[in-house]
């Protein structure tokens, strides 16, 4: 197989229901210059026999156990051949049927040598109601994470000798990114909405964790002051308590309603 312009990741562990969610949405792209990469955990829900019916010639997998998440997204990153590299994971799904179309358009225009693309994300409510989360700028990394992974596309030739570091439970794809800009990866925001995800994720339901985490990823890798640090952990326990205690306020500041019409230029 030539190398295709983009690898898209999948890690999945008994969530066959959704990995179907997420198929549907790779093979709706446009844009077939792909590979499609399953890393599953070794589940025991039907995966594995769903993953055996799946006959698309760009669809390659493994199940086998893990040491948890970003010890199965290394799995991948190991796998991939891509030119850019995207980690769709089992639930999640692209904004629309020509994203990846969009974003190699982007590339023919503005050049290839980005180390990282981003873009905006969309959170689903239980009830199907898509909400604009607008990417802020890469600068933002000092402060935290500037858009959802899921939105996110690595240059693979910028990340050749990079792994995820297993030992966060919440923060390692932010641990990855800062590692990449901190060490001068130029990065390009993308004017669209990239991926769609299921709000209340991991991040949210352990938020305690994650920002213990993100504040000692901001002290080794960033290399950010006590101060620094201290504010930051002041913006995230508003932010915290914003989400928990005044949801509706919390929407209105960070998000737009989204029309699925939108985004179909």
């Amino acid at each position: 197989m030539s190398q295709p312009r983009f690898s898209i990741v999948t890690i999945t562990l008994n969530d066959r229901h959704s990995l179907v969610d997420t198929h549907a949405s790779i093979v709706a792209q446009t844009c077939a210059d792909y590979e499609w990469l399953v890393v599953d955990g070794g589940s025991a829900d039907g995966t594995v026999g769903y993953l055996q019916q799946v006959c698309h010639p760009s669809c390659k997998w493994i199940s086998e156990s893990d040491n948890g998440l970003y010890d199965a997204m290394n799995k991948g990153l190991e796998r991939a051949i891509g030119e850019y590299v995207i980690f769709m994971n089992s639930g999640d799904k692209f904004a629309g049927a020509n994203i990846l179309s969009r974003i190699a358009s982007v590339l023919d225009e503005n050049g290839r040598d980005w180390d990282l693309l981003f873009g905006d994300a969309l959170e689903e409510n239980p009830g199907g109601d898509l909400l604009l989360k607008r990417a802020r700028p890469a600068s933002f990394v000092t402060y935290g994470m500037f858009t959802h992974h899921q939105a996110m596309l690595y240059a693979r030739r910028a990340i050749a000798c990079m792994r995820y570091d297993s030992k966060y439970v919440i923060a390692g794809d932010y641990d990855f990114t800062c590692r990449l800009l901190a060490r001068g990866g130029r990065s390009f925001r993308l004017g669209f909405p990239v991926s769609i995800n299921k709000r209340a994720g991991l991040s949210e339901k352990k938020a305690s964790i994650g920002r213990r985490e993100n504040l000692a990823i901001q002290k080794a890798v960033l290399r950010l002051g006590p101060v620094r640090r201290t504010a930051n952990y002041g913006a995230f326990l508003a932010s915290g308590f914003l989400r928990t205690h005044a949801r509706g306020l919390y929407d209105r500041i960070r998000f737009r309603h989204h029309s699925p019409l939108a985004d179909t230029r």
